[in-house]
């Protein structure tokens, strides 16, 4: 079974570009557009890893991170911010609220997949 992949990203050509990167690297990709949407949408489906924006309309990155690590059942998701903050400030901030990980943007799509398999690593099919 293909790893689920929740993409938060406000930029439609971002998301759109991103989403496409991770279908093609064989993960299965949910799209929200904000933290709010996001929320909504992993009551259906439990990703197994949330990448995300921070800067959003309605609900930032780091009030959904917040949101995310307080339910029991959402709080053990491997969580990378996707953002074009570079300042450590914002970093260190992002990780003490409980991120694994940190991607600036525009990132080298190498970077990204690399990033996700680390927390992700590809599952063996015993066929």
């Amino acid at each position: 079974m293909k790893q689920c992949v929740l993409l938060v990203e406000d930029n439609g050509p971002i998301r759109e570009n991103t989403a496409e990167l991770l279908e093609l690297s064989d993960y299965v990709v949910i799209v929200a557009k904000d933290g709010e949407q996001a929320l909504e949408m992993i009551t259906g489906k439990k990703p197994d890893l949330i990448l995300c924006d921070i800067m959003m309309p309605k609900m930032d990155g780091y009030e959904f991170l917040k949101i995310i690590r307080q339910e029991y059942q959402l709080n053990n998701i491997p969580f990378i911010f996707f953002t074009a903050y570079s300042e450590k400030i914002e970093m260190q901030k992002g990780l003490q609220m409980g991120a694994c990980d940190y991607i600036v943007k525009p990132f080298e799509p190498d970077t990204l997949i690399l990033t996700i398999r680390k927390y992700l690593p590809a599952q063996v099919s015993f066929v």
